[in-house]
């Protein structure tokens, strides 16, 4: 049996989500420190990666300021459409802060 890596708590062996905090099990966590000026570009480098699931921008007091689910069409190319509001959202968000966290959320590359 194995642990949830968000909260701990010791998962079934079939599950695949956490029953306490609903991560999704099976991801792994990328964390990156990055200043204001480099936020949007930042997140343009990580949605280049096909197995990134979410992306989370947190302040420096930890507060989630904006989740951004990543999703790949058959294609295999992200939907760059969908992903031009987000952008706009983190242009504001550069403008207000001066450090942020961005915590990636991937699919872990286990067979």
């Amino acid at each position: 049996m194995s642990n949830c890596s968000e909260c701990g708590l010791e998962l079934a062996s079939n599950a695949k989500f956490c029953s306490n905090c609903g991560t999704q099990v099976g991801l792994k966590k990328e964390v990156h420190q990055v200043s204001a000026e480099s936020l949007v570009g930042k997140i343009k480098e990580i949605v280049r990666d096909a197995n990134v699931k979410r992306i989370v921008i947190k302040d420096d007091k930890g507060r989630i300021l904006l989740s951004i689910p990543v999703t790949w069409g058959a294609a295999g190319v992200v939907a760059t459409l969908a992903l031009a509001p987000w952008l706009a959202a983190i242009g504001v968000i550069a403008g207000i802060v001066t450090k942020c966290t961005v915590e990636v959320e991937k699919e872990s590359n286990t067979v």
